[in-house]
């Protein structure tokens, strides 16, 4: 059993991007929440500033696990687990450069098409962005 991030409580599996707004059934995109910080006031499904906090540190982890310009797409695939439709889909949807997939492309692909931008004059501010 997988434990919540918050408290260390049992926790179940919630989708960072939901399923609703393009999220994909990859480990990148689950995080583990106990019932109480998972749909409580206070927890993402309640809670619009939880939900973009989460969103944003998924992003950051993207950026962060995919450091390189490009990647192949057996890279890609080995890295973010897709399932085989969803690479699929990836690979139709992108354009492949000589040197392989962007790394901002892969980003938001699996960020379910918005890209997350923290004003950090205002830490409380977060904007999602659809391009």
């Amino acid at each position: 059993m997988s434990h919540c991030i918050v408290c260390g409580q049992p926790g179940d599996k919630h989708h960072v991007i939901h399923k609703s707004e393009g999220g994909l059934e990859t480990p990148l995109n689950y995080i583990y929440l106990c019932p109480e910080h998972h749909r409580g006031g206070l927890g993402p499904h309640q809670n619009p500033e939880t939900d973009l906090a989460f969103k944003l540190e998924m992003q950051k982890n993207l950026e962060s696990i995919f450091s390189n310009r490009y990647y192949s797409a057996m890279e890609i695939r080995s890295i973010s687990q897709l399932s085989n439709s969803n690479m699929k889909k990836f690979m139709k949807t992108n354009r492949l450069h000589k040197e392989g997939y962007e790394r901002n492309d892969i980003i938001f692909f699996l960020m379910g098409g918005n890209i997350y931008r923290h004003d950090y004059a205002n830490p409380m501010f977060l904007e999602r962005i659809r391009l």
